[in-house]
């Protein structure tokens, strides 16, 4: 009699074992997507940074020119 009590127990674990697998997998994957739009936004930011410090670079050398054509006493 045991044996025909635990049959509906273990079958509703084996139901709920199969359900949590199912979420754990697709968790995973959200994760991997996530991870994977996380490396795209960081690429951008990099490719953001670079442009800014090489547009930053090119103002410093503008500012310095315009400087030296205002300075006083400078022969053209």
């Amino acid at each position: 009699m045991d044996d025909i009590s635990k049959d509906p127990v273990l079958d509703r674990l084996d139901r709920l074992t199969e359900m949590v697998t199912r979420r754990l997998d697709k968790i995973e994957e959200r994760l991997r997507c996530l991870e994977q739009d996380n490396g795209e936004i960081i690429n951008l930011l990099i490719a953001v940074k670079a442009g800014l410090e090489e547009c930053s670079g090119e103002l410093l050398i503008e500012a310095d020119d315009a400087d030296a054509d205002d300075a006083p006493g400078l022969l053209h």
